[in-house]
């Protein structure tokens, strides 16, 4: 059975140059443990997994869990989660990764109610997510996941194109054509 937290406070910080959210989460027995998040931690679990960007909730049900997810050491691969479902890096797509991530809530030791929670309204209403960004995290998230299984980008880029004006063209991949 899972231990039950409760969110009990939640300031904001700025750790060098980083906007960063402390989550302050009470234990049954009363002591108190900090999570400490850069505020951009909502945008790229929105971006990594596929979650509404302004459902907040479900973005702080993950990355509140995320610490209590269980982890083996894999001696030939390092650390990885226990439960052998793909992780963010060698699921097939956002939606299996997204789906595995969730499961792995639901089976932690720790539980943490976040719905409704007045604690967190600071989070909600600070949360501003900018879709361009979140759009250019998705894209590094999807080209690192297919480098890490597959190696290589399926087209190579081509080079750079002489401009007729001068200088030269930005370089640009193009899908293969069929025969």
């Amino acid at each position: 059975m899972s231990e039950k937290w409760t969110i009990s406070n939640i300031i904001a910080l700025q750790v060098g140059t980083e906007p960063c959210w402390q989550v302050s989460l009470t234990r049954p027995d009363g002591t108190v443990g900090n999570h400490l998040m850069p505020t951009s931690t909502l945008e790229w679990r929105a971006a990594e997994y596929g979650v509404d960007p302004t459902d907040v909730d479900a973005l702080l049900d993950i990355i509140l869990h995320e610490p209590h997810m269980q982890t083996i050491d894999d001696p030939q691969h390092g650390p990885r989660y226990a439960d052998d479902a793909p992780d963010l890096w060698t699921a097939d797509n956002t939606t299996a990764a997204r789906e595995a991530h969730v499961a792995r809530i639901k089976t932690c030791n720790v539980r943490i109610d976040v719905r409704g929670v007045k604690a967190l309204d600071p989070v909600r209403a600070g949360h501003r997510p900018d879709s361009d960004r979140i759009r250019k995290m998705r894209e590094q998230v999807d080209t690192s996941r297919w480098l890490k299984k597959h190696g290589g980008l399926p087209v190579p880029p081509l080079p750079d194109i002489p401009d007729p004006a001068g200088g030269s063209l930005p370089t640009r991949s193009v899908p293969a054509r069929r025969p």
